[in-house]
């Protein structure tokens, strides 16, 4: 029993940290004594679980990642195919830089806000999410790519190996770990990025809209609207948790194949 503790004792430790956080909310939110304003945690629990006695829910939570999906895998594959690039020729390189620089500068509400002027609404979020993934992507890939051995690179152009080639069979395979941490690294805030735009976007069925429906009638559902906002976050944590899981499981098993 000790040994189980000892074990999992962050993750204890983590809990009780949440659990005591929680505390501290319900005691404010009594001594204020003013729902309009902060719900207690029991009355946001409460309304948490009658969340998904709506069927709505499930359809929101389903859309938002649907969303988030394909704006992340987007991001992601043109992020590793440039990353590459930029990596190996310095041009593309510099071509890409001040687009990456803008992008990675420029604030989600501001790039979410133009583009609901000329893209429908159900649209604007994944494109919200592709350009918060991509950059980060590209840097680290495009990062990892200048530090492979030229000498792995002058081998494969001498044996006449084109650039699909030798990104197919060299690069790829080098940069898998890269890849997997910017998975962990990148998909819990592209789940926050697109859920913002939702709300700036207005778009139908998603859990962005539930909370700006509820931010409307907040004289009589501010305990939804907290129960939203905290399955939002709920959800951003156990899917960013359960991929870094997935990438430590691959990366073990890579270097077990590696090693054989």
């Amino acid at each position: 029993m000790k040994e189980v503790l000892y074990k999992n004792r962050y993750i204890l430790i983590a809990a009780a940290s949440a659990l005591v956080l929680c505390g501290i909310w319900e005691i404010v939110a009594r001594i204020m004594n003013l729902e309009i304003a902060l719900p207690t945690f029991s009355a946001t629990v409460v309304a948490f679980g009658g969340l998904f006695a709506k069927p709505t829910t499930y359809a929101n939570i389903g859309f938002t990642l649907l969303r988030c999906l394909i704006g992340f895998i987007i991001g992601f594959v043109f992020g590793v195919i440039f990353g590459i690039l930029a990596g190996k020729y310095k041009s593309v390189g510099a071509v890409l830089s001040p687009i990456v620089a803008v992008m990675r500068s420029v604030p989600v509400a501001a790039i979410a806000l133009v583009l609901v002027i000329s893209l429908p609404a159900a649209v604007v979020p994944a494109v919200i999410g592709t350009m918060l993934v991509f950059p980060i992507v590209y840097q680290q890939i495009r990062t990892a790519t200048e530090n492979i051995d030229p000498a792995l690179c002058d081998v494969m152009r001498e044996m006449g190996s084109g650039f699909w080639h030798s990104a197919r069979t060299v690069y790829l395979p080098l940069l898998l770990p890269n890849m997997l941490s910017c998975i962990s690294a990148t998909f819990g805030m592209n789940v926050k990025a697109v859920i913002s735009a939702e709300i700036l976007a207005y778009t139908a069925k998603s859990i962005g809209s539930a909370i700006y429906y509820s931010k409307q009638n907040f004289l009589d559902e501010t305990p939804e609207l907290f129960a939203w906002v905290l399955l939002a976050v709920l959800l951003s944590v156990v899917l960013e948790w359960a991929l870094r899981r997935l990438v430590k499981f691959c990366t073990r098993k890579i270097s077990w194949i590696q090693a054989k």
